[in-house]
């Protein structure tokens, strides 16, 4: 079939680091299918709505996607164990034109060619979009309604000025959350959630009115659930057609075992190994199939799969091989998922990938270590397998065995930016100040980039993203935005005018609650988008409590509810600035804020001496500095106190968090320069992270200024990117020290740590040969990503960041 345009073809090697020789297969046969845009779902929903269009929304959607599944392309590649894909073909760029369709709309022309994450987009599909599915929802998508209720007000700070970024919930799904798998998918299957369903339908009262919604409810459940056996069905029908015509025996019998599977789950609950991860891949593609949304997580699968591999491995019919060949079959299926968005938010989410992560490790429910055989085989899986997804997060704690850190360790040496690390107590107790019981806390695990959650707890983190940098600029001149000529920000007066810091800081303050109270604004929109346009039947299904109140999860139906949040970047960049206009204008008088204001607009050009002041004559942070450090503690409290002071449309309080994404790139291509010496346009720092090449006191100092600020209180927890050199991962010494490292941010009281182990000297031959360096992995944010693939912008943002090279 012809296409459009022409997405680069790359090569790589041929990969023999898998346990088995059918995981090097899959993992080659991986890259042969490249990202393209799907239109099968888009056709589906469209002509379900038209037909439908007097029905209540929920059962339009539960409707659409019933006929989805119904009639998608069934596919089953060659090797694969674990079947299924959520489009027509592995790494499908599904569309979901309810939620969002002017996107591609505007890109037609360039969605291949676009610098970061494009897509295939064959002439076919292009024309069907062009002749019936974009003027069909022209005016009816979920966006749509989002930009019609945005005031004057809002859409100057935050439509497409890179500075109040809300287009993650008013372009895509829920996102961030946690399937409670254990409890639900592995214990009931949809078969029992739907006969609960009928029984909660059959006791209510059809005359009140107070039940409409509920039985509205109950019906989309029912046939959701209905969706589910179809999927399960389609597969097993189809692998059993494939077995009938296939010649090698190894392979028939493959074929027929994953027919068998099929027919079990996901609507009956599963009774092997294989047919538990089966379960969780067919539920995953559930989720994706309602709304394109990013980090559905599959939440601690060391646990609920344990007793299906203890089981079987006890009775002699599973082999710790085969297991582990299945998990990494799994680790793939996972990596194929695409979260699929527009270019503009590409600069915020690069990396095709879709952030579903999965969570190892901690205690269990009585707060006993729960690490297990399966916690150090999902270690393996990601070591063998060195791909971009599935996202591997580790909880440790006091009681976390030495020889699980040590596998940690040969892990993180690797550098591939895998695993992330969390501290359990921290987390705990940042999911008890919202409102999470202890014993539930137990059982956390990441449902998002970094952002701590429970499986079956409701959750959405990330309502809106903005900088701190921004507060810091707009302080400095009066609310102007140099990058886009006019004022944004809130007009707090001349600085030239302050008498002292205070009055700087408290001016700085003021731009942060105006942040704050924009980005509120703009989450209270995309709620209520969501909540008029975009129920969801299958998250609820998978969310605990949904199912017994009778209401959707979006609707508060859930047992426990939080969120949502505010994530932000730049808290070094704020933090090194105040730092220097306190110590620099006000203390010591090194520069009137006149000269500042000078140097700063003209971007420092004739005042390299001055910057270089501004850099190495201040105080900066990540060098365990209490002049910075305590200045970063109190603002990080102000815009956490702030954040909280507001409420959701449904009534619970906002939580925020420093957890980046890649939006230290965008937000700082609209940033000028700043008195921490950094030069407009150029990358922000990310996280909670110092900025690059600041930090120059060693991992122990940059792990004592980030505890300064208390975590707990970051609802959406807060990231820290740190680049160790290769040569300080090699000993027996070095593994004992890393651990000890990591024993210490837990004892100051940290919540996360992720490491790259790569010299620049790589990074920067990666750059001039792309095509010797397409397996580099590195880590982004609450992700890790091919560099290659990465625009030069993100890659710099890596390059720069403090390489490490003793402990």
């Amino acid at each position: 079939m012809a296409q459009c345009g022409k997405i680069d073809e790359v090569s790589r090697k041929k990969w023999t680091d898998g346990v088995t020789p059918r995981i090097n297969a899959l993992r080659d046969q991986y890259w042969e299918n490249k990202p393209e845009i799907d239109i099968e779902r888009a056709k589906v929903y469209t002509r379900i709505y038209d037909e439908c269009e007097a029905d209540e929304v929920i059962i339009k959607k539960a409707k659409a996607l019933h006929a989805y599944i119904s009639e998608k392309t069934i596919t089953i590649a060659d090797h694969e164990l674990i079947v299924g894909t959520e489009g027509k073909k592995n790494r499908s760029a599904t569309i979901c034109p309810e939620i969002c369709i002017k996107w591609l709309a505007d890109e037609l022309d360039t969605v291949q060619t676009r610098p970061q994450d494009p897509y295939v987009l064959r002439d076919e599909d292009r024309k069907v979009l062009e002749e019936e599915i974009i003027p069909f929802w022209d005016g009816k998508a979920m966006e749509d309604y989002f930009l019609a209720n945005m005031d004057d007000e809002l859409k100057n700070v935050g439509l497409g000025t890179n500075i109040v970024f809300g287009d993650i919930k008013s372009a895509s799904g829920g996102g961030e959350w946690a399937v409670d798998y254990p409890n639900i998918i592995l214990k009931k299957g949809f078969k029992g959630v739907e006969d609960e369903a009928r029984e909660y339908l059959d006791k209510l009262d059809k005359a009140d009115p107070d039940n409409y919604d509920k039985i509205r409810f109950y019906n989309a459940v029912i046939l959701t659930c209905d969706t589910a056996r179809i999927l399960g069905q389609r597969y097993a029908d189809k692998a059993l057609e494939m077995s009938r015509t296939e010649k090698d025996p190894i392979r028939k019998a493959e074929l027929e075992q994953i027919a068998e599977n099929c027919a079990r789950v996901p609507y009956y609950p599963p009774e092997t190994f294989h047919q538990a991860i089966q379960a969780v891949w067919f539920t995953q593609i559930l989720i994706w199939a309602e709304e394109n949304q990013q980090a559905a997580t599959i939440e601690r699968p060391d646990q609920y799969l344990y007793p299906f591999y203890k089981r079987e491995l006890e009775a002699g019919t599973l082999t710790q091989t085969q297991a582990q060949e299945l998990l990494e079959c799994l680790w793939i299926k996972m990596a194929e998922m695409i979260f699929v968005v527009s270019a503009e938010s590409a600069a915020f989410f690069s990396g095709y990938v879709a952030f579903h992560g999965l969570t190892i490790g901690g205690v269990d429910e009585n707060g006993e270590d729960a690490v297990n055989p399966l916690s150090y085989m999902m270690l393996q899986c990601t070591m063998d397998l060195r791909m971009h997804s599935p996202t591997t997060n580790v909880r440790v704690n006091k009681k976390t065995p030495d020889e699980f850190i040590y596998k940690i360790f040969d892990l993180v040496k690797l550098g591939t930016g895998q695993p992330a690390i969390y501290f359990d107590e921290t987390a705990k107790k940042i999911l008890q100040n919202r409102g999470i019981p202890e014993k539930v806390t137990n059982r956390w695990c990441i449902g998002g980039c970094v952002e701590p959650s429970a499986a079956g707890v409701h959750m959405w983190a990330e309502g809106c993203r903005y900088s701190y940098a921004t507060a810091i600029e707009w302080a400095l001149f009066n609310g102007y935005t140099k990058y886009w000529d006019r004022v944004i920000g809130l007009e707090t007066g001349d600085p030239r005018n302050f008498k002292t810091y205070e009055e700087f800081e408290e001016a700085v303050k003021k731009q942060v609650a105006y942040l704050i109270r924009m980005s509120v604004m703009n989450t209270h929109i995309s709620e209520r988008a969501h909540m008029l346009k975009m129920p969801k039947p299958v998250r609820s299904i998978c969310t605990d409590g949904c199912l017994e109140s009778g209401v959707d999860c979006i609707n508060g139906g859930a047992l426990y509810n939080t969120g949502p949040g505010l994530e932000t970047t730049g808290v070094a960049d704020m933090a090194d600035s105040l730092a220097a206009v306190k110590k620099l204008v006000y203390e010591d008088k090194v520069f009137t804020m006149d000269q500042l204001l000078t140097m700063l607009e003209k971007d420092f050009e004739g005042y390299e001496a001055e910057r270089q002041m501004l850099i190495n004559n201040a105080p900066k942070w990540g060098n365990g500095d209490p002049y910075v450090d305590e200045i970063a503690a109190r603002m990080m409290e102000f815009s956490s106190k702030t954040t909280e002071s507001y409420k959701s449309v449904l009534g619970y309080k906002f939580v925020t968090g420093a957890v980046p994404v890649i939006a230290n790139i965008p937000h700082g291509q609209v940033t000028c320069a700043l008195p921490s010496g950094r030069k407009e346009w150029t990358p922000l720092a990310d996280g909670i992270s110092p900025f690059g090449g600041y930090d120059i006191s060693g991992p122990t100092a940059v792990m004592k200024s980030v505890c300064t600020v208390d975590a707990t209180k970051q609802g959406c927890g807060n990231l820290l990117n740190m680049k160790l050199s290769p040569s300080v991962m090699k000993t027996e010494q070095d593994e004992k020290n890393f651990a000890a490292l990591l024993r210490a941010e837990e004892e100051m009281g940290g919540y996360h740590v992720q490491f790259n182990v790569v010299s620049k000297k790589t990074l920067l031959a990666a750059q001039e040969t792309p095509d010797d360096y397409r397996d580099l992995l590195v880590r982004v944010a609450g992700y890790s990503a091919f560099f290659t693939d990465l625009r030069p912008e993100a890659q710099e943002g890596i390059i720069v960041r403090t390489e490490q090279e003793s402990w």
